[in-house]
């Protein structure tokens, strides 16, 4: 994910590559972001309530299901 993509109620899902596997391909929705575009930080919260902070290249953007 880009900086400039990070927007809150985005939902994202934590990328392959993710240090911590156990958080590989959880989904959440972007909480809040801190700092600028060149350091940026994104807290992400996760369904049962906790939240992390990740850089916006460790998040991918999932598209929004197609209505029917």
């Amino acid at each position: 994910m880009k900086p400039e993509k990070v927007h809150i109620g985005t939902t994202p899902k934590v990328r392959e590559h993710h240090r911590i596997a156990k958080r590989c391909g959880m989904l959440g929705r972007i909480a809040n972001h801190y700092g600028g575009e060149g350091y940026m930080a994104v807290d992400v919260r996760f369904l049962g309530g906790h939240r992390s902070l990740f850089w916006p290249e460790d998040l991918e953007v999932i598209s929004s299901p197609q209505p029917w």
